[in-house]
């Protein structure tokens, strides 16, 4: 395997690891162990366990907006966005815990991470500006909002997994939050 190829194929394992056993499971032997490489031939892609978590959050978000099935404005679109994304949630608890985690370490400005939770809401809002714009007139705006609150419905799922159905609880947001915000021209009629 060539460098970018090992790269991807130890943070597929180091996901793997995680979505099977959780974030605790992630070990730098463990991981070595399940790629079948030495912990010191995974520092060498990864220093220490901070840069590589990021890495793996990283790569989760790569990997499962490959997942969306919408990748083309149109009518509703924005909305079947949203359900992708808290589907996806649902199905990786594990993920999703880890995304958490990492996103809170991250907001010390030490942190491997800083500049990449900083920097994800403006590409997540430059990479689907232009599909949610075609139904609404301030897509930069409105993304903004709806990662907020996804974030939000996140957090709380998370600490309350049996409690808080966060499926049932995007419901009852998503179409105030929608029906809220001003729609382009062409969709209000």
């Amino acid at each position: 395997m060539n460098r970018a190829e090992r790269r991807e194929s130890i943070l597929a394992t180091a996901l793997a690891i995680i979505d099977e056993q959780g974030h605790q499971g992630l070990t730098m032997r463990a991981l070595a162990r399940e790629c079948g490489m030495s912990a010191p031939g995974v520092m060498h892609y990864f220093p220490d366990m901070p840069t590589l978590v990021v890495a793996v959050v990283a790569y989760r978000e790569r990997r499962d907006a490959a997942l969306f099935a919408v990748t083309e404005p149109g009518p509703g679109v924005t909305r079947a966005l949203l359900n992708s994304v808290i589907d996806n949630i649902v199905a990786r608890p594990k993920a999703a815990e880890l995304f958490a985690i990492v996103a809170a370490q991250a907001i010390d400005p030490r942190h491997p991470g800083h500049a990449y939770f900083k920097e994800r809401t403006d590409a997540i809002v430059a990479e689907y500006a232009p599909i949610v714009g075609y139904e609404y007139a301030e897509p930069e705006e409105l993304l903004r909002q709806l990662i907020c609150v996804c974030d939000g419905l996140q957090l709380n799922w998370l600490r309350e997994p049996e409690s808080f159905d966060v499926r049932e609880r995007w419901q009852a947001l998503a179409d105030p939050i929608l029906d809220a915000a001003a729609r382009c021209p062409a969709q209000q009629e």
